[in-house]
């Protein structure tokens, strides 16, 4: 199964590329510089031996990939979105694990509204009829970097394409994918790593994460 990751030189999207890399899945890094998705994907190929990791433009790395993770920051989701729906498959799943803050625009960790009430409702908006779920909102990049670290993934979208990740998860090393319910609930989410930065930040710590007991 292919998967891209774009935004995975960096941050988040490169931890991501680290876990589908370790846990068998032909990952293509996505990138608005082509060079640099190959100098990441060459790296993660020394580390995790027998990977099948390549780099690539983000309008390239979408070609056929079942599952295309939007890693970017939110200044950026517009220009990406619009850059690759175009080579996006009809069977495609995008996952949004954008979270938008004001410091995407140079202030403080603090989230940023967007007009459509959450960064995943504005890829929805911008994919139109490809359907857009949410994951990873409140994971933290060194956390999920950590691959002895184990940690729940809240999903959130329709419940077909939900279940459609939510089944490539449990194939991930360390995850453990919960439904959140509908798209709407991204709103909650993406809010929970303001307060998650504020943890970290109160206990002098880089990676809180959420943890779902009882099921």
């Amino acid at each position: 199964m292919k998967v891209a990751v774009l935004g995975g030189t960096a941050g988040l999207g490169k931890s991501l590329a680290l876990r589908f890399c370790a846990s068998g899945f032909e990952v293509v890094i996505g990138s608005r510089v082509k060079e640099r998705a190959e100098a990441v994907a060459e790296e993660l190929s020394s580390s995790v031996a027998s990977s099948r990791v390549s780099g690539a433009l983000n309008s390239v790395a979408v070609v056929q990939a079942k599952f295309v993770f939007f890693a970017v920051p939110y200044s950026g989701l517009y220009e990406v979105a619009r850059s690759v729906r175009n080579n996006l498959a009809e069977e495609s799943i995008a996952v949004s694990t954008v979270v938008p803050l004001e410091s995407d625009i140079g202030g403080s960790p603090r989230y940023l509204e967007p007009s459509a009430g959450s960064a995943a409702e504005a890829l929805q908006q911008l994919l139109k009829s490809v359907p857009v779920v949410s994951a990873f909102n409140c994971v933290p990049a060194d956390a999920l970097a950590d691959l002895n670290r184990e940690l729940d993934v809240i999903v959130c979208g329709e419940r077909q394409p939900s279940d459609e990740l939510i089944g490539m998860l449990r194939r991930v090393r360390g995850t453990r994918p919960i439904y959140g319910g509908p798209l709407l609930n991204s709103r909650v989410t993406e809010r929970l790593t303001q307060l998650l930065i504020e943890i970290n930040r109160a206990y002098g710590v880089k990676d809180a994460s959420v943890r779902i007991e009882g099921v």
